[in-house]
């Protein structure tokens, strides 16, 4: 499937990092959190896209659907001649993503052992939401309910919500962060959450995967939280400084 995408180039002659930015759920057809012309001003080629089977994208919504679109996003700025063209730097390609994206960018580590570089922004986990879907009819309905809102005819996504969320439940262990933290661990990855993120909330979400990454004795992996809700409004230039910074004054 094609998918709708847009590249920030560098303009420059010497090799420069690229960064993958992901939106969040439902997101939008632009910039997540307007941290791609904030990135692409500081150096860094940025490529943004939606996933299959949301807003102009083709094909149809799912979470698996959209890790390999990462992945896909990835061999894109691999190809020989993308590298040259855009001057790409392979060895530092970095996959960021917001909210839902945050996730996406971390799974899509877990299953793609050439990502080697994440950020993840108030993250979830979709396991943990899974799980409760599973035991508590009340949860179910309500998720499911939540979820639709932003399918058709409504919302820009597009797919058959009910047989995604089977395949979904069948399959919650491939969703657990914490459980699949072993295949991050050699990884380099920069968590940032909020501090008073209750949408996602970083003591659920975010710190159980940062406390078992620890235990493995993960080597390179930090996290940075604002005095910020899960919109993040009033701390974008920091953040914006902080990925900067993560990415060019760190060997990656």
């Amino acid at each position: 499937v094609k998918l709708d995408a847009k590249l920030y180039p560098v303009n420059k002659t010497d090799k420069v990092p690229t960064v993958i930015l992901l939106h969040g759920f439902p997101g939008n057809q632009s910039s997540p959190l307007g941290l791609a012309e904030k990135l692409n001003t500081a150096g860094l080629n940025i490529l943004v896209f939606n996933y299959q089977g949301s807003y102009l994208s083709e094909g149809n919504f799912s979470f698996d659907n959209c890790i390999e679109n990462v992945s896909a996003a990835f061999n894109f700025l691999t190809e020989p001649g993308n590298q040259a063209r855009f001057n790409i730097d392979t060895f530092k390609i970095v996959v960021c993503g917001y909210s839902f994206g945050g996730t996406i960018a971390i799974e899509s580590a877990i299953y793609n052992d050439k990502i080697r570089n994440v950020i993840s922004i108030g993250n979830d986990d979709h396991s943990l939401s899974l799980k409760k879907v599973a035991t508590d009819s009340t949860y179910r309905k309500g998720y499911t309910q939540f979820i639709a809102k932003s399918f058709e005819p409504a919302g820009p996504f597009r797919g058959d919500l009910k047989a995604q969320m089977e395949l979904y439940l069948q399959n919650i262990d491939r969703y657990d962060l914490v459980k699949n933290a072993e295949k991050l661990k050699t990884k380099k990855i920069l968590f940032i959450v909020g501090w008073q993120d209750k949408t996602s909330l970083l003591e659920v979400n975010t710190l159980p995967l940062y406390r078992k990454l620890q235990q493995l004795n993960a080597g390179n992996i930090s996290i940075k939280g604002f005095e910020s809700d899960h919109r993040f409004n009033n701390v974008i230039d920091d953040i914006s400084n902080t990925i900067i910074d993560w990415i060019i004054n760190n060997p990656l």
